[in-house]
């Protein structure tokens, strides 16, 4: 049987454990066979007064514990993923929304969630959508994120450079007589550099019409798109990656810019890690270690499934991915002070035949920090309403309140600038965080109090002042645990789970 502490936190990830004691979803369903552990049947005998005898010594059963599983997520950092997709979907007013963090170096998953979520304690209070691990379980058309595939595979082709100009037709081109594409924003002459910044798909397409659509092809498969990652949660989707015999005149220049194509969240974090580390696609990992009675442990260690790009080429994808934050399509996920790069996707959904103009998916691929990264955060948002549908509205919101959640917690990020502390103070005023050692005034009726060492009379009145509602885990000791982060600006609607423990 089970009992799940952090309740919603981790909960796709983790799965749960039925009323007959089956394994469901996620890690549960997975490792069911090594957590279920050995089951015997121990014989008693009954009185004449209907009472059950001990069990004789030597017919006790040789009983024994299933194995331990230790995963690779961060509870702190899921906390700050979950909280910044709670918030970010409602904002948006979407139908679901879903993430992962991701060290990019050791393919380790330190977050992943999506929402709506599920309480596997009381799992059958929820409908069964809740259960599904949309990061891995959902392939969509990526758009503009992809295009970081695209310009991959033309530096290394050696027959690009990111000072290449191509002239981008003013926002209108009429590739073949029955197609015409567009652009957000009409442009003239373009660097390849800024026709990746300012996402122009009429750059890339006519740099793809050069370079060949079997490069596209090529590089799509070696950073392995239409494959699973082999990750070991149930129900991971492989995307969808036609073979090439099956591309049309379009493909080439539709697939680069993240159409005729569909991947899910994980694959295209995957995808940017290798940008962030220098050029190797790194394995997913969830599992740290794997330990117990009857169990032969084997080694989790982080290993690079291939290089697929030089360092030269990483290093100009990467200063082209800050580019797109400071002065491109992603201006929503600037943090005065700290250096941040991605691109943001905006996809048509492909209903019944056809691209919807009303319906989209809205994504954002971030590392951080740029020089140095640590991170890599990738968030897809799903059918956005109309106006909040842009990848720079919808998505770059919720990674910029994750990383700032990141440099409060972690006193190793420094702002480039001393001057910057302030700017940073004040643009994490405007939105959804606070910086502790910044003086800022913040409204404190709307700020989530730091209940950590406190009792559970004193965390429910706090609460209380605030009009926050408490969820306690335990009813003694004191708090070692909060689901919503110290400082974090919430509705007074939300409710924060809260662990209790004797210390």
């Amino acid at each position: 049987s089970r009992y799940y502490p952090f309740h919603n936190l981790v909960s796709q990830v983790v799965g749960y454990v039925d009323r007959d004691h089956k394994g469901q979803f996620g890690i549960e369903h997975q490792f069911d066979p090594l957590l279920v552990g050995k089951t015997s049947n121990l014989v008693f005998d009954r009185a004449a007064d209907g009472r059950l005898r001990k069990a004789i010594v030597d017919q006790l059963p040789d009983v024994e514990n299933g194995a331990d599983i230790q995963l690779t997520i961060d509870t702190g950092i899921q906390t700050i993923l979950l909280d910044a997709l709670k918030q970010g979907m409602k904002r948006a007013g979407a139908a679901t929304a879903n993430g992962v963090i991701i060290n990019p170096f050791t393919g380790d998953i330190l977050a992943m969630a999506s929402i709506p979520d599920f309480d596997p304690n009381t799992y059958w209070n929820y409908d069964v959508s809740t259960f599904l691990n949309h990061t891995i379980s959902d392939s969509y058309e990526p758009g503009s994120t992809f295009k970081l595939i695209s310009m991959t595979a033309a530096f290394e082709s050696g027959s690009f450079k990111p000072s290449d100009s191509f002239y981008c037709e003013d926002g209108e081109y009429q590739i073949i007589p029955s197609k015409i594409i567009h652009d957000h924003e009409p442009h003239g002459d373009l660097s390849l550099s800024d026709i990746f910044v300012y996402s122009s798909n009429i750059g890339l397409t006519k740099m793809v019409d050069q370079l060949g659509s079997q490069y596209i092809y090529d590089y799509a498969r070696k950073f392995g798109f239409g494959i699973r990652t082999g990750i070991p949660l149930p129900s991971e989707s492989s995307g969808v990656l036609r073979e090439f015999n099956e591309w049309t005149r379009l493909s080439g220049p539709s697939v680069s810019m993240g159409q005729e194509i569909s991947v899910n969240t994980l694959q295209l974090a995957l995808a940017y890690s290798a940008a962030a580390n220098g050029g190797y696609l790194p394995s997913a990992r969830i599992i740290q270690k794997i330990s117990g009675n009857g169990y032969e442990e084997r080694d989790y260690s982080p290993i690079p499934v291939r290089q697929v790009m030089s360092k030269q080429t990483s290093e100009m994808l990467l200063n082209m991915m800050e580019e797109v934050v400071n002065r491109g399509t992603a201006s929503k996920a600037r943090i005065p002070g700290f250096r941040i790069g991605g691109k943001t996707g905006t996809a048509e959904k492909f209903i019944d035949g056809t691209y919807s103009k009303r319906a989209f998916i809205s994504s954002f691929a971030a590392v951080f920090p740029i020089d140095n990264p640590k991170y890599v955060c990738v968030i897809s948002v799903d059918s956005p309403k109309y106006g909040y549908h842009w990848g720079n509205e919808t998505a770059a919101p919720i990674v910029k309140e994750i990383f700032e959640r990141l440099i409060i917690n972690n006193k190793e990020f420094i702002p480039a600038k001393p001057e910057s502390m302030a700017q940073f103070a004040q643009s994490t005023y405007s939105s959804t965080s606070m910086l502790a050692t910044a003086n800022v005034l913040h409204k404190k009726e709307n700020m989530v109090p730091n209940f950590l060492g406190k009792t559970l009379k004193q965390s429910i009145q706090e609460a209380k002042n605030l009009g926050l509602a408490i969820y306690p885990v335990g009813t003694s000791g004191r708090v070692v645990w909060q689901s919503v982060s110290p400082g974090q600006l919430v509705d007074t609607d939300i409710t924060c789970t809260i662990k209790l423990e004797s210390i």
